[in-house]
C-alpha cells in the first residue's frame, strides 16, 4: 500500500497566429482624380477610379486541423458613411470588399471574411490566403477639396 499519492499536472502555451508573408504593410495606391469624380456619387466608386484586387497570402503558426481562420477589418470609419475607412477628407472614404463581393466593415466583428487555410507547410507552419478589394468612394457626393487624401486600416486575423 503507496504511502503517499503525488498528482503532477501542468499546461502548455502555444501561441498560435498569422502574420502577412510580403511584411507588415500592404499600401494600395489609388491614384489621382478629379473632384469631379466624386461629385453626386454619394456610396458610389468615384467615376475613372478602379477596384485594386490584391492576394493576400498569410504564413500563420500553430494552427491545428480543422481551424478556421477569418480576416475583418479595423480602422477609423468615415463619419458620413460607417462603411468606408476615413481618409482625411470627409467627403471621400475607402472601401474594402472580401473576396465574396462583401463590404468588410471596419471595426464590425460580425463581418469578416475566412481564409483559406493550407495542410502543414513544416511541423508548426500553415499558409492562408483570401483576396480583398479597395476602392476610393464619395461618401457624400459633394466635390471633395483638392489635395491628397490617405487612411489607414489594420487586418485583423481571428483564429477559432
Amino acid at each position: 500500500i503507496p504511502a503517499s499519492s503525488v498528482y503532477i499536472s501542468g499546461s502548455i502555451t502555444v501561441p498560435q497566429g498569422c502574420e502577412l508573408s510580403s511584411g507588415s504593410t500592404l499600401e494600395i495606391p489609388f491614384g489621382e482624380f478629379k473632384a469631379t469624380d466624386f461629385k453626386d456619387r454619394k456610396g458610389q466608386v468615384a467615376k475613372n477610379a478602379t477596384k485594386f484586387t490584391k492576394e493576400l497570402q498569410f504564413k500563420c503558426t500553430n494552427i491545428s486541423d480543422g481551424v478556421k481562420i477569418f480576416l475583418r477589418i479595423e480602422g477609423m470609419p468615415n463619419a458620413n458613411d460607417s462603411n468606408a475607412i476615413d481618409m482625411g477628407n470627409p467627403d471621400i472614404g475607402a472601401v474594402i470588399e472580401g473576396a465574396n463581393g462583401k463590404i468588410l466593415v471596419p471595426n464590425d466583428a460580425s463581418v469578416n471574411q475566412e481564409l483559406s487555410v493550407s495542410g502543414l507547410v513544416d511541423d508548426t507552419h500553415r499558409t492562408a490566403s483570401t483576396t480583398i478589394s479597395a476602392y476610393p468612394i464619395s461618401t457624400t457626393g459633394k466635390l471633395p477639396a483638392a489635395g491628397d487624401f490617405e487612411g489607414i486600416a489594420t487586418m485583423r486575423i481571428d483564429v477559432e
